[in-house]
Formats: structure tokens, C-alpha cells, sequence
């Protein structure tokens, strides 16, 4: 499964967000980019962790979740 992820720094903090479509993601960067006070933007497209998946791998590891 894939996400999209919106990396920045604002005032020197690094912030993030994760969306489940390259459209939204754009979008939410295009925004943050015209704020003040933001140096870099990134959309990054990132495999997320399918949790069943690593269940079916690690039964005795995910007692009663």
C-alpha cells in the first residue's frame, strides 16, 4: 500500500503529514508552501505498513489486536 507523505520545515521545526493520494498531497503542499516562516517542502511517495500483512508473519506477536 502506498502514501504520500508532505515533509517541511516551519520556524525550523521539521513537520509532516500523510495523505492516501498524490492529489491531496500536492495540494497540501502547495498550501504549505505559501505560508511564512516554511524553508523546504517535500511530497515523498513512501510503502506503508500493511498490519495484517506483518500479523499473518507474527501471530504470536499481535495477541488479541
Amino acid at each position: 500500500m502506498v502514501e504520500y507523505c508532505v515533509y517541511w520545515l516551519e520556524n525550523g521545526a521539521p513537520m509532516h503529514e500523510v495523505f492516501s493520494n498524490l492529489a491531496a498531497a500536492e495540494m497540501y503542499s502547495c498550501a504549505i508552501r505559501g505560508k511564512e516562516n516554511v524553508e523546504w517542502v517535500e511530497v515523498s511517495e513512501e510503502e506503508a505498513i500493511d498490519l495484517d500483512e506483518l500479523k499473518d508473519m507474527f501471530p504470536d506477536d499481535f495477541c488479541g489486536v
